[in-house]
């Protein structure tokens, strides 16, 4: 089912900025603080392609798809696409593998016969839960190494991260 390559583990994605150029603490403003968020989300991505890899069922772009769809839908083809960046018939083709390995769905939207509504099914949305699930068992081991003040005031900051993500009208993820 898998198109294209999926992640394998290898690689590490940790940038190859020099310690000196890291920002002095307290001096770091929006920008020295985005490049520390940065980093700290190359370990996150790091953890996700290694459960993708895990889980070994779907290729990134299907993930992303699955995602978008789980997260933002049900979806019609045009908004799914426009959350890829891809175009209308790429978009259609990647629905059309992901509906023929029963992990989404596609449907006649209720208001219009034209329009067709994507949703993730119950195998897709068994497979992302398996992908979650390696995904917070390896950022428990992470997290088991912090000091449990730490935990909470990271707890809190990507709480406060993800609502102002979620006001954003630019950003599409």
């Amino acid at each position: 089912m898998v198109v294209g390559a999926a992640y394998d583990g290898g690689d590490d994605l940790r940038g190859s900025r020099p310690e000196a150029a890291v920002p002095a603490q307290g001096d770091e403003g929006p920008y020295g603080s985005a490049w520390l968020v940065e980093e700290a989300s190359l370990v996150l991505v790091e953890v996700t392609l290694t459960a993708l890899a895990e889980v070994g069922e779907l290729s990134l772009t299907q993930l992303r798809a699955m995602l978008a769809v789980d997260r933002h839908g049900p979806l019609n083809l045009s908004t799914l696409a426009a959350h890829l960046g891809m175009t209308l018939s790429a978009a259609g083709r990647l629905v059309d593998r992901l509906d023929g390995a029963d992990l989404l769905s596609r449907f006649p939207a209720p208001h219009s016969r034209r329009e067709i509504r994507i949703e993730t099914t119950g195998q897709g949305r068994r497979v992302l839960e398996r992908l979650r699930s390696a995904r917070r068992r390896r950022i428990g081991e992470v997290l088991e190494r912090m000091e449990p003040a730490d935990r909470q005031v990271l707890a809190r900051v990507l709480l406060g991260f993800s609502a102002a993500a979620e006001t954003g009208d630019d950003l599409t993820f």
